[in-house]
């Protein structure tokens, strides 16, 4: 999956909208439905997205993660995706680009209980990630250059943007 995603998000309403407008394979969609039903077990115990966008699950997190995987360049193979919280959009990308060869997705988060979760979404799903429990500045000090780095609601974007130098190589231009 490596085109750019052209979707009315209207038209994304459940898991067979969401499989039709992006041509994903069944063995795919099973990992991503899995995925789906980890997160709402979990959600009872701890709050990895907001209860109010679960009726809207497979438009506003599966989709709108989804989307990212189209506008990475095809040859992208180490990508960071920074305050992971429940997955969003890093196990999903994960998941969608698990058969391309020596592709890794490193998911940042300090918060301990949602890093549990994403290693079980991992485990459970076989989709290349490693996760890492800890602050974004700690990692940023020794993670090295990134091919693509995602974030999703997580800090002022000036604030992240000196953040994105150290993980892209730009650090001193």
């Amino acid at each position: 999956m490596s085109q750019h995603i052209v979707v009315n998000a209207s038209q994304v309403t459940d898991a067979e909208s969401f499989s039709a407008a992006l041509h994903v394979s069944r063995e795919t969609m099973a990992r991503l439905s899995l995925y789906e039903s980890l997160l709402r077990k979990w959600q009872k115990r701890i709050n990895l997205v907001s209860n109010s966008t679960l009726d809207e699950f497979w438009r506003r997190h599966m989709l709108d993660s989804a989307q990212l995987t189209g506008l990475a360049p095809g040859t992208a193979l180490r990508w960071a995706d920074l305050g992971s919280g429940g997955g969003f959009p890093g196990l999903v990308i994960a998941i969608l680009l698990r058969e391309r060869p020596g592709f890794g997705m490193h998911l940042v988060e300090s918060d301990q209980r949602k890093c549990i979760f994403m290693r079980e979404v991992i485990r459970e799903t076989g989709a290349p990630g490693i996760v890492y429990n800890e602050r974004i500045e700690a990692f940023a000090a020794g993670a090295g250059a990134f091919d693509v780095v995602s974030a999703r609601a997580l800090a002022p974007l000036l604030n992240g943007l000196d953040i994105l130098r150290r993980f892209l190589g730009l650090v001193g231009e």
